[in-house]
């Protein structure tokens, strides 16, 4: 699949990368992220132009994004229910996506863009199901995928020569890297509300 997926950039070029990116965030399982980090590699050899990469892949990603999102908002959940009909692993990956957006609403559309990207796809579709507000959902959309295509990017620049070992240790270490990201921005988020929760104590205490 892979290999398929180069050629076919290597045929079309940027407008390639930006059907891909749209095929891949609407939920074809595609090595999307494999073909950012080559783009990146050829961003180094002086082939191609950095800021038009990031446009045609900005692109590509949020409009598959806004593709799914618009699919299940106007869709609705029956027309959900017949996309998922029989797929248990899909009905899997649905139930967590709708866990996962319950808890952390706007801020889990960013994550989903780069942090947890398994589930993107699915965040789509449930915002779009619960008609999440249109205008948050794009901005959130644009913030993570932003991190996620200039993250990958920038990987495949840095590492031009390594593309292919970078690519199978990521593919290895994805949700181990992104567990123990989510592990310290829990620990941020926890240590802040303590603080805040023992300010307005000091502040009760000072006041009686």
């Amino acid at each position: 699949m892979t290999e398929e997926i180069l050629a076919l950039f290597a045929l079309y070029g940027l407008p390639g990368i930006c059907v891909i990116l749209a095929a891949g965030q609407f939920g074809v399982p595609l090595p999307t992220s494999i073909l950012l980090m080559t783009a990146g590699a050829l961003i180094a050899d002086g082939d191609l132009s950095a800021a038009q990469v990031f446009a045609w892949a900005l692109a590509g990603a949020v409009l598959g994004d806004q593709s799914g999102y618009a699919v299940a908002r106007l869709g609705g959940r029956s027309l959900l229910g017949r996309m998922f009909r029989g797929g248990a692993s899909d009905t899997g990956n649905f139930a967590r996506a709708e866990r996962f957006s319950a808890k952390w609403g706007g801020f889990g559309v960013f994550f989903s863009r780069w942090l947890v990207s398994p589930l993107g796809p699915w965040i789509n579709l449930t915002s779009g199901l619960t008609r999440y507000h249109w205008g948050k959902f794009l901005l959130w959309d644009l913030a993570g995928e932003t991190v996620w295509i200039i993250g990958y990017l920038s990987i495949g620049y840095a590492f031009s020569r390594s593309i292919a070992s970078i690519a199978e240790l990521l593919a290895n270490l994805g949700w181990l890297i992104g567990a123990a990201a989510l592990t310290v921005l829990l620990g941020v988020l926890v240590r802040r509300a303590v603080k805040r929760h023992r300010g307005r104590g000091a502040g009760g205490t000072r006041s009686g």
